[in-house]
């Protein structure tokens, strides 16, 4: 957006040339601006000014107060905005960020360029410092809400079904009766595995019109869910476009091991073809098993990290356990669990498989790797090479897919295919120079010996023999510059675009050389990156093992990845923040692996500036993988006195209370402050008073966490820091809230707001709307729901997994109180914070259904969780509502049952944190304790 555009997309935001924010402190001025917005381009009467600008308080003398005001605001903008003067009128000259939208979305089906330009300039409620913002407003949100649906559609048809449902389904939370993105929500969820929730959505969007238009879904709908009811199975994994050919026999005798055994293991050379076999595998299992199949690469793993990757890849929050985790996760699942590429890892895949199959009996294992794992139950399906028949279809149609007259020999392929034994990755390789040195050249080439190259490679076993051969021969044939960027680009743990590589390895313009050759894969998209098959990345990375370069490269690499981790940060107040997240999320195994070198090299700094990246990014989205990198840092530099350890030591605190550790969280964050002290700078403890706040609060000790909270902001506002200013405010307004202030939660909720808005955060707006939501529905008072679906939407656009969890919460357990619910609506809240390891929040959500299900006079079974409760380590006190909500549900239970009651209490009391959250999600699908 230019500079010198007026922004009223939200919060009113102006801008001088050069980009500064233009300060526009009056509240008149600033009503007067958006109302002239409204009217961009025509004239604005002055009676409907007024209106606008003083509403019920007109002044006595409209023209005389509008020329006085509209004076006083021309003297703060900047050039390139201009107010005219009409007769009785005035007229805003100059573009808005509205016209700039509206521009961008005209037309049907705009490019993905304009349309990602054009949502990225929503910030908001258009006209927000009006009370109404009128047809014009209506009409804005109106294209707002059509361009979200395109884009959640055009993600969908690019294969990101994940990012298309939700996208669609914060959407459907603010506008429940939109049937076009309700299909959508629904074809994505099938798409991404989880047809139960897409058939749940249907059910909801049917009930919605029902009640309040008295309609029945379209008919394009319907047929829609009567395909899922039809299908009453998830969407298989991603599949490759290209022909899969030659094994039939391995899919079928797979898929009779999986019937069969708990543990199969695909086992087989490199470049055999294990990967893709196991994805087919996978997608023709799918349909067994209630949650579907999730694939899980463990290239990125290291023999400390095996359960760090599964746990990502099950979005799991951090714990000190994370075995535990996986298996406690697992445990309520019937899924198919693929586990790709173990050879690295096998000691440690083999511990963690067998640990999931005595826990979680609903899980089936599938690995590949080159070398059994020799775990208990396993067993193993040998992958060997092609037969001569298919490697010959294999080779044809990789030739004719680079060269479609190509009319192959087939005397020469099978030639080529004996040469090479067979193996698919080194006939894609092969193929890939037909092109240039035809056929009959690839034969020659083939047959001339290598020993000359000296590598020793007739010591190591024939199939993995030829493999060798065939990437030193594909290498032979590359000029210096091509060699020197192929083993370069060996330092990268996944695709990357074209300025990574140049940034990290210096000249990138051999890469479509390197593309052409196969030896390179371009993968389209926005942007365009560009990767290896890790079968190749390890030829390069033994080659860049011995390259005196070798550590100027690493250290290249890991700057380059502390850059893209602190741009995403500094992204929460740029228009593209959610982009900047997916991009950061492309590239997690390069912040893993920039992150192992600043380990183990420094510079301290660097490490540091990364780590509290990962922190941050890690309690917000709930991310194991993430915290886990933050915990690893402070292991490496320890309790120094750097001024960003007391900061990390805080961030990593959070999410130790998250998930129930409230001593752990406390004992970080008096760590953090005693080193501020050290360090003689208060400003660096600012972090862990708000996670001091949260800690305590939980405990009941609403006036020691006010006070955290309090100093929180107070450090905050010193530091400039509005991140966490926007989390202090909120704190001090929840807190507030439980405490029965109401006022001084309004006064908070609204400061929270004005720094979030001011921010232009994503993630921030998210938690203001969450506070606003939170203290509406404490104090019993209209309009939480719209504010926490608000935030739910927002935190959704960014992956906030947190904020979006604790506003979906609210509103659940909010109506627990008020509309008496359903118990099956809690079902995917429990599934929620038992997958983001959050007990606090867990133990919560149990008590608000323990009070839905004694209101439908399940009292044996409210009594039950409710002693579960109260037995956890890792559930807060009941204290202040809460409590007395929950007293209420034990003596209706004693009035009901009698002793029976204590009796159901002591039950639950004994059944310990894992088999009670079990028992409660029975409980939501209508099975009793019984």
């Amino acid at each position: 957006m230019d500079a010198t555009v007026v922004g009223v997309l939200g919060p009113l935001l102006v801008r001088d040339p050069d980009g500064r924010p233009v300060p526009i402190g009056s509240g008149r001025q600033r009503r007067l601006l958006t109302a002239l917005a409204r009217h961009a381009g025509a004239d604005a009467g002055v009676d409907a000014l007024a209106e606008l600008v003083w509403g019920d308080d007109r002044p006595a003398d409209p023209d005389g107060a509008l020329q006085t005001l509209v004076a006083r605001l021309r003297r703060v903008l900047p050039a390139g905005v201009r107010i005219s003067t009409g007769a009785r009128s005035y007229r805003l000259d100059g573009p808005t960020d509205a016209d700039l939208f509206a521009r961008l979305l005209a037309g049907d089906g705009p490019p993905a360029g304009p349309l990602d330009e054009a949502l990225a300039l929503w910030r908001g409620r258009p006209f927000a410092e009006l009370d109404d913002p009128g047809p014009e407003g209506a009409r804005l949100d109106a294209l707002h809400a059509a361009a979200r649906q395109r884009r959640a559609e055009a993600w969908l048809a690019a294969g990101r079904a994940d990012d298309a449902a939700s996208a669609a389904a914060a959407l459907l939370a603010e506008d429940p009766l939109r049937e076009g993105t309700a299909a959508v929500l629904m074809r994505a969820l099938a798409a991404a595995g989880r047809p139960a929730e897409a058939l749940r959505a249907y059910a909801r969007l049917r009930a919605d019109l029902a009640e309040q238009l008295g309609t029945e879904p379209a008919t394009e709908l319907g047929h829609l869910h009567e395909r899922l009811l039809r299908a009453g199975s998830p969407a298989r994994p991603a599949l490759p476009v290209s022909a899969f050919l030659g094994r039939d026999a391995e899919l079928a005798q797979a898929a009779a091991m999986l019937a069969e055994h708990r543990v199969v293991t695909l086992c087989g050379p490199g470049g055999v073809g294990k990967t893709r076999l196991a994805r087919h595998v996978a997608a023709a299992a799918a349909d067994r098993f209630d949650d579907g199949a999730l694939v899980v690469d463990l290239v990125p793993a290291g023999p400390d990290s095996v359960t760090g990757v599964v746990a990502a890849a099950l979005r799991l929050a951090a714990t000190d356990r994370p075995a535990a985790r996986v298996v406690e996760v697992l445990a309520v699942r019937r899924q198919l669990l693929v586990l790709d590429n173990a050879e690295h890892v096998a000691d440690a895949v083999a511990a963690l498989v067998e640990e999931v199959v005595a826990g979680a009996p609903g899980i089936v294992v599938l690995v590949t790797s080159r070398e059994p794992l020799r775990a208990d139950g396993e067993h193993v399906l040998p992958v060997v090479p092609l037969a001569a028949a298919p490697a010959a279809a294999l080779l044809t149609d990789r030739i004719r897919a680079a060269d479609p007259s190509a009319v192959p020999d087939p005397a020469q392929v099978a030639v080529v295919c004996a040469r090479l034994d067979g193996l698919p990755l080194a006939l894609e390789l092969a193929a890939a120079r037909v092109r240039a040195v035809g056929l009959a050249g690839l034969v020659d080439a083939l047959d001339d010996p290598l020993d000359a190259l000296g590598r020793g490679r007739r010591t190591a076993p024939r199939r993995h023999r030829s493999l060798r051969d065939v990437v030193e021969w594909s290498f032979g044939l590359l000029d210096d510059g091509e060699r020197a960027l192929f083993v370069r680009m060996g330092v990268f743990a996944g695709a990357v675009e074209p300025a990574a590589v140049s940034a990290v390895c210096g000249d990138a313009r051999a890469l479509p050389d390197l593309v052409d050759r196969s030896l390179v894969r371009r993968r389209d998209g926005d942007p365009v990156t560009f990767g290896m098959l890790e079968t190749l990345r390890a030829f390069g990375r033994s080659r860049l093992a011995t390259d005196p370069e070798r550590a100027a490269l690493r250290t290249r690499h890991a700057a380059w990845a502390v850059a893209l981790a602190v741009d995403t940060l500094a992204a929460r107040s740029r228009p593209d923040e959610a982009a900047a997240v997916r991009r950061f999320d492309a590239h997690l195994a390069d912040v893993g692996r920039a992150h192992e070198w600043l380990c183990a090299a420094g510079p301290t700094e660097d490490l540091l500036r990364l780590a509290m990246v990962c922190a941050e990014l890690g309690h917000r989205r709930a991310r194991a993988d993430l915290v886990r990198l933050a915990d690893d840092a402070l292991d490496a530099v320890g309790d120094g006195t750097h001024p960003l350890v007391p900061r990390l030591l805080a961030l990593t605190a959070v999410p130790r209370w998250q998930r129930g550790d409230l001593d752990g969280a406390r004992e970080r964050c008096e760590r953090a402050l005693a080193l501020a002290g050290h360090l003689g700078d208060p400003l660096l403890g600012r972090e862990a008073h708000e996670a001091l706040a949260n800690a305590v609060m939980f405990t009941g000790d609403l006036d020691v966490a006010l006070r955290h909270a309090q100093r929180c902001v107070e450090l905050a506002t010193a530091a400039e820091d509005d991140p966490t200013l926007v989390m202090g405010y909120c704190d001090l307004a929840v807190i507030s809230a439980y405490a029965g202030d109401r006022d001084a939660a309004a006064r908070h909720a609204d400061a929270c707001t004005a720094v979030a808005a001011r921010s232009g955060s994503v993630v921030a707006m998210a938690w203001a709307e969450y506070t606003q939501g939170e203290r509406l529905a404490e104090a019993g008072l209209p309009g939480a729901a719209a504010h926490l679906e608000r935030a739910v939407a927002l935190a959704e656009e960014i992956d906030a997994a947190f904020v979006a969890g604790v506003a979906r919460h609210t509103l659940l357990t909010t109506a627990a109180r008020t509309e008496d619910p359903a118990p099956e609506r809690f079902g995917p809240l429990l599934d929620a914070w038992l997958g983001m390891g959050a007990w606090t929040q867990l133990w919560s959500a149990v008590r608000a259904l323990v009070e839905t299900l004694s209101r439908r006079d399940r009292h044996h079974d409210a009594m039950v969780l409710l002693g579960a409760s109260r037995a956890s380590p890792r559930a807060s006190p009941e204290y202040g509502a809460d409590a007395a909500r929950l007293r209420a549900v034990q003596d209706a239970a004693r009035a009901a049952l009698g002793a029976g009651a204590d009796a159901a209490h002591a039950r639950g009391a004994a059944l310990g944190d894992r088999a009670a959250v079990g028992l409660a999600r029975r409980m939501t699908a209508g099975r009793p304790a019984r």
